[in-house]
């Protein structure tokens, strides 16, 4: 079976980017002929690995927005007759992701959403001309979502963003089976993450500050690529906390430092998913995380595995982080809980739905798109 995924890049450590490389990989090694057709290649330096016998198609439509979706439309309709694949696979969040069954006919076609339907949140006095054009954004992406074959979602509160017909749920795989567990004795917080508005730093920051007025001994360390237009460090300046953080690069293998932490923060204003929670479970350390759009609750089990505090409560979030932190035998616990919590996500687990969606859209006899 050869399969073609459609993707904005593969560059840099966005999760997505992870996720592909993961499970293409994977389809691989299965026996699956993969091509990825990248649309907003970049220069950024690749972090994950992709298999050499996967085929990598760079596209550069027109960036004039007068031509843009002619300039689009051309390449996809070039690189999908050259290919020729059995199913296509949309893992685009952006406008143009949604744009593909008004081009690509007569051909299986799955939407592959990594985020929330809400995932364009921005800081606050955007204006009435952008909120007009958010609800447009909305309605137009809801039809659109509709003539896909399939719409699959990575967990079921996402179900209800949408409320699709032709919708499925598959969870993101864990990437990794961790040997060894963190010994959750280093005074070491993580969070990992983009630097972005919608990552909620600055939320993170106020809670840290109030935190290391009780343990001024603790670290909290964040992996993520430097973003000159949302400046973390910045913000951790102005919350007088620049001592108690230390600002990493992207790590491709973030087990490391994982092992060397006793919690992970978690403070999104929304997740498609929270990767960064399952990758911090396998390694037995307990998060703590805002309760956003959309989905956590499927991978935290509150005061189980980890504490999943009501969206935006600072004093409960700081209550828990003070507990993780004073109590050592509950922080154990905690980390145990966590680690045997994330085998439903286990790589083999997730694709074996991937393959099977894949084999039901080739017996289909007659490929229909819902409207």
């Amino acid at each position: 079976m050869k399969l073609l995924y459609i993707t904005t890049r593969i560059s840099g450590a966005g999760g997505l980017q992870r996720v592909l490389s993961v499970k293409t990989n994977y389809l691989i090694d299965k026996g699956y002929k993969v091509v990825i057709a990248v649309t907003n290649a970049d220069e950024d330096e690749m972090i994950y690995n992709f298999n050499d016998e996967i085929e990598i198609i760079k596209v550069y439509p027109n960036r004039n927005k007068l031509f843009y979706f002619s300039s689009y439309k051309k390449h996809i309709k070039r690189f999908t007759d050259k290919v020729s694949p059995d199913v296509v696979i949309v893992c685009d969040n952006g406008f143009k992701g949604f744009l593909l069954p008004l081009i690509i006919k007569n051909l299986p076609l799955v939407y592959e959403r990594h985020g929330s339907r809400f995932l364009e949140i921005k800081e606050k006095g955007r204006g009435l001309l952008q909120a007009v054009s958010d609800k447009v954004t909305y309605h137009i992406t809801g039809y659109l979502a509709r003539r896909f074959d399939k719409f699959v979602l990575l967990n079921k509160s996402a179900e209800t963003e949408w409320n699709l017909k032709n919708a499925s749920v598959i969870p993101n795989p864990l990437w990794f089976k961790a040997t060894n567990i963190s010994p959750l004795n280093n005074k070491i917080a993580i969070a990992v993450g983009r630097h972005v508005y919608e990552k909620g730093y600055d939320r993170m920051f106020q809670i840290w500050r109030e935190v290391v007025k009780e343990h001024p001994d603790w670290i909290l360390k964040i992996y993520g690529k430097v973003n000159p237009d949302y400046d973390v460090k910045a913000i951790a300046s102005h919350y007088s906390i620049s001592e108690n953080v230390v600002f990493e690069d992207p790590q491709s293998n973030i087990i490391k430092a994982y092992h060397e932490a006793s919690v992970c923060l978690l403070t999104s204003r929304s997740e498609g998913f929270g990767m960064v929670l399952l990758e911090a479970m396998a390694c037995g350390v307990p998060c703590i995380a805002y309760n956003c759009p959309v989905g956590l609750e499927e991978i935290i089990q509150d005061d189980v595995n980890g504490y999943l505090v009501a969206d935006g409560d600072k004093q409960e979030f700081l209550n828990r982080v003070n507990l993780v932190i004073e109590d050592v035998k509950y922080r154990q616990l905690l980390g145990i809980h966590a680690k045997n919590s994330v085998k439903k996500f286990e790589l083999n687990v997730i694709m074996d739905k991937w393959e099977d969606l894949f084999k039901s859209l080739l017996n289909r006899t007659d490929i229909t798109k819902s409207v």
